[in-house]
C-alpha cells in the first residue's frame, strides 16, 4: 500500500514536470523573435546608435509569414503582447531610413488581411508614413504587381468610417500633389469599395 502511494505520487510528479517543461518550451522565443527582442532592447539603450538602428531594421520581419509568426496570435505570436512598441519603434526609424522601413512595411502589408492588433497598427503606420514620405512610398508601390497593389490598397482602406479618416485622405492628397494620380485613384477606388 505504501509503495502504491509512492508510485502514484511519483507519477503525479512526473505529469506535473512534463507540463512544466512543455510550458517553458512554449515560452521560448524563436531565433528570429529573440534576435528582434535583443535588437529592440539594444536600440532602447542606445537610441542614437546607427549600428543599433540598422540591426533593428534588419531583424524586423521581412514578410507576412515572419510578421505573423512574431506578432500575430494566430501565428506563434511570440511578441504579440508587445507589438505596439516594436512596430512603432520600427516606424520611427523611417526618419533616417525611409526606403528601408517603407520597403519592409509595404512588403509585409501587401499580403496582410486587416485585423485587430499588429495588423491594424501596421495599417495605420503605413498610411501615416505614406503621407509623410510620399515619394519613397510611391516608388515602392510602383514595384508591386497589380494584384499586390490591389491587396495593399484594400488593406489600407479596410477600417470603419474610412470616408471620414483624415490620414487616409491626406495620403491620397499627397499622392496627387506629386502627380501620382494613378496611385491616388487606386486608394480612392479602394475607399469607395470599402464604403459599400
Amino acid at each position: 500500500m505504501f509503495m502504491k502511494r509512492i508510485a502514484k505520487s511519483f507519477i503525479a510528479l512526473l505529469i506535473i514536470l512534463v507540463f512544466y517543461v512543455q510550458h517553458l518550451v512554449a515560452q521560448q522565443l524563436s531565433p528570429e523573435a529573440a534576435k528582434l527582442k535583443t535588437n529592440y532592447v539594444q536600440l532602447k539603450i542606445y537610441p542614437g546608435s546607427k549600428p543599433k538602428q540598422l540591426a533593428y531594421i534588419k531583424s524586423f520581419p521581412d514578410n507576412k509569414q515572419q510578421f505573423d509568426a512574431v506578432f500575430e496570435p494566430n501565428g506563434s505570436g511570440q511578441l504579440h503582447s508587445e507589438y505596439f512598441e516594436y512596430v512603432n519603434t520600427f516606424a520611427g526609424l523611417a526618419k533616417d531610413y525611409q526606403e528601408a522601413v517603407i520597403n519592409k512595411l509595404v512588403t509585409i502589408s501587401k499580403d496582410l488581411s486587416y485585423g485587430p492588433g499588429a495588423a491594424k497598427q501596421l495599417q495605420l503606420i503605413l498610411i501615416q508614413l505614406g503621407d509623410q514620405y510620399t515619394r519613397a512610398f510611391a516608388i515602392k508601390l510602383k514595384t508591386l504587381s497589380a494584384h499586390d497593389l490591389d491587396n495593399l490598397a484594400k488593406l489600407m482602406a479596410d477600417r470603419d468610417q474610412i470616408k471620414d479618416f483624415l490620414p487616409y485622405q491626406e495620403l491620397i492628397d499627397a499622392l496627387d500633389k506629386i502627380n501620382e494620380v494613378a496611385l491616388a485613384d487606386k486608394f480612392l477606388d479602394a475607399r469607395v469599395k470599402r464604403e459599400k
